[in-house]
């Protein structure tokens, strides 16, 4: 088993990965402590500041320097994760999904307006939506898909050619399985 994947299944079997539960009675991951860091801010990463988060995968930023994010404030698209939804579309009517809420709130309270965080880039710049793809740093270090992972409020959502972070994701999402933790427990 990779050393990620240990390291998360200590975390989770030690208990410092408790969960709580919701209004609605459901268990949740969103104020689960970070079980573990394993994806390394890249050091060239593009510094950005967080404007507002739209919904736990969704947020606009304002980059800073060079890098996948422009100056102006620019909605961005997280890569390799996709959270339940919380806005209705024509391809999702009925919503909030399950754990949609929880996954929101988690990415306002890692990322709330005025943060600094780092991103990188992937092999495409923008989804078929024109959204900038990118993987998030928190001001902590931590990685936020990897963060939405582990506490069962996202799923892995590959599209190629942005594989970067694919398999390591997959593995974090199935210590979240394997425990049943936030969504994987309720939905």
């Amino acid at each position: 088993m990779p050393l990620p994947t240990v390291l998360l299944a200590i975390a989770l079997a030690s208990g410092c990965a408790a969960s709580t539960t919701t209004t609605t009675g459901r268990s949740s991951g969103a104020d689960r402590p970070p079980v573990a860091q394993s994806l390394a801010v890249p050091a060239d990463g593009q510094e950005a500041v967080v404007v507002r988060v739209s919904d736990g995968d969704t947020l606009v930023l304002r980059g800073i320097g060079a890098g996948p994010v422009p100056v102006a404030a620019t909605k961005v698209r997280l890569i390799g994760v996709d959270t339940p939804e919380v806005f209705a579309s024509e391809r999702v009517p009925d919503v909030p999904q399950c754990f949609g809420p929880e996954a929101s709130r988690r990415t306002k309270l890692v990322l709330a307006e005025g943060t600094r965080v780092r991103v990188a880039g992937d092999r495409e710049a923008r989804d078929r939506f024109g959204r900038v793809l990118v993987y998030v740093w928190g001001p902590d270090g931590r990685n936020l898909e990897e963060d939405l992972l582990a506490r069962g409020l996202a799923r892995v959502f590959v599209v190629r050619p942005n594989t970067a972070h694919a398999t390591h994701y997959a593995e974090v999402e199935q210590v979240a399985r394997a425990a049943r933790v936030g969504l994987w427990g309720a939905c």
